[in-house]
């Protein structure tokens, strides 16, 4: 399966800027004996990992947007430097879990022992381009600007919200009834990718449910979208259903620093693809497993907290998401079996609250009936973090990003609901 793409934030521009290296090459220089070429060598790994993201009209990963473009070899060559050094402390792909889940995930980000190596000695006998006939062909990309390709049906907030001068963070619940026009009927959900209106959206999640919205009601969890994911999409044969009359639910998360000036409008959007009429559909749930009791202690560099639920029937699990602030440290699932065997089922160990990972297992994980599922997150509420905001503080579970929350979120299918819409 190919891998996803290489993915830079837009916070990475100013590093990657220091570290440019600006010198440049002709294109008739000759390469040392066997030393890599950009045409023949360099740009299929970039081309396969890379370009999804680094190119003109990027894709967008919850608001995560390359800044730079890797299609040439005049783009890439005053970056060769600073791309060696991402590569090889792999920073660069954007992927946290150990390296021994390498290969379960189907959205996995890495490169490989040879791809680094090749990356870095590039860089270390010239970054010469070598002959251009080498080249792979160009790969074409879609031409929607969504990441899961032209949607079925698009929502948008029923109107703009304004991001206050004085607001740090806020998080409102913006509800819509999906108009009949647009939804006639029920219909089952493949796939589906939140469009952030503004650069202060952190993240979004979507609810579904019948009756009249209040702003208020967060009943039938869809999905959402946060920093570094991909758009949401479920094996094929799942999906969650959205039921015609629906109230749906833009719930929010603004955050940005405050001040004369910084107010912004948003009006985020999401879009849809449905499975054919009449599918048989086995219905997906979402949810966390999650502790809202605890306390970080001031300037703690290492507090665990742990959280479990035991599955009472055959579930088939999807993806794994971890879910910390900025304190975030490490992450872990393990399944205790009613056999008494156990499982590691993700670990989290260099935990990046800039990328909110959803693991997404190349092939459903049944776990049995009487499984017992324990999340264990680690956080850093020391000096050492330097994304922490206030060591001094003693921090506990709370919605905004300098709070903190330990959820531990999955999606999954129960065996006796397979069969729901057949």
């Amino acid at each position: 399966m190919k891998r996803r793409p290489m993915v830079l934030g837009l916070g990475l521009a100013s590093m990657f800027g220091a570290l440019a290296w600006t010198s440049h090459v002709q294109a008739d220089d000759a390469a040392p004996s066997g030393a890599p070429t950009f045409y023949k060598d360099v740009l299929p790994i970039l081309q396969t990992n890379c370009q999804v993201c680094h190119r003109p009209s990027g894709a967008n990963m919850g608001g995560m947007v390359a800044p730079m473009a890797f299609t040439s070899y005049a783009e890439v060559r005053p970056w060769a430097k600073s791309i060696a050094l991402q590569v090889s402390q792999r920073t660069m792909p954007p992927w946290h879990a150990a390296a021994e889940f390498n290969g379960i995930f189907a959205n996995e980000r890495t490169l490989t022992d040879a791809e680094i190596g090749t990356i870095v000695r590039w860089v270390e006998t010239g970054a010469l381009p070598g002959n251009p006939a080498d080249a792979p062909a160009p790969l074409a990309f879609s031409e929607s600007e969504w990441g899961l390709g032209e949607p079925d049906l698009v929502l948008e907030m029923p109107e703009p919200f304004f991001v206050a001068d004085e607001v740090e963070d806020v998080q409102p619940n913006i509800s819509m009834v999906i108009p009949e026009e647009l939804l006639p009927e029920d219909r089952w959900i493949k796939a589906m990718e939140f469009k952030p209106g503004s650069p202060v959206v952190h993240h979004i999640i979507g609810y579904a449910y019948l009756g009249q919205g209040d702003g208020l009601n967060t009943r039938g969890h869809l999905g959402g979208i946060a920093p570094g994911n991909d758009p949401e999409s479920w094996p094929e044969g799942y999906g969650i259903l959205l039921p015609k009359g629906s109230t749906f639910t833009f719930a929010m998360h603004y955050h940005k620093e405050k001040g004369p000036g910084t107010g912004t409008w948003d009006r985020s959007r999401v879009a849809f693809q449905f499975y054919p009429k009449g599918a048989k559909v086995r219905p997906v749930q979402t949810n966390p497993i999650g502790n809202r009791a605890f306390e970080i202690p001031p300037h703690h560099p290492d507090w665990t907290v742990g959280m479990a639920r035991v599955f009472e029937k055959d579930t088939e699990i999807l993806f794994l998401m971890p879910h910390m602030h900025m304190r975030g440290k490490a992450a872990q699932y393990v399944a205790y079996y009613p056999d008494g065997t156990s499982e590691t089922l993700l670990r989290v160990d260099r935990y990046d609250f800039n990328w909110q990972t959803s693991y997404a297992y190349r092939e459903p994980k049944l776990i049995p009936a009487g499984t017992r599922l324990e999340v264990t997150m680690r956080f850093d509420n020391s000096t050492a973090n330097p994304s922490n905001p206030d060591p001094e503080k003693a921090v506990r579970f709370g919605g905004p990003t300098t709070d903190e929350m330990a959820l531990g979120w999955l999606s999954y299918v129960e065996r006796d609901l397979a069969s729901a819409s057949e």
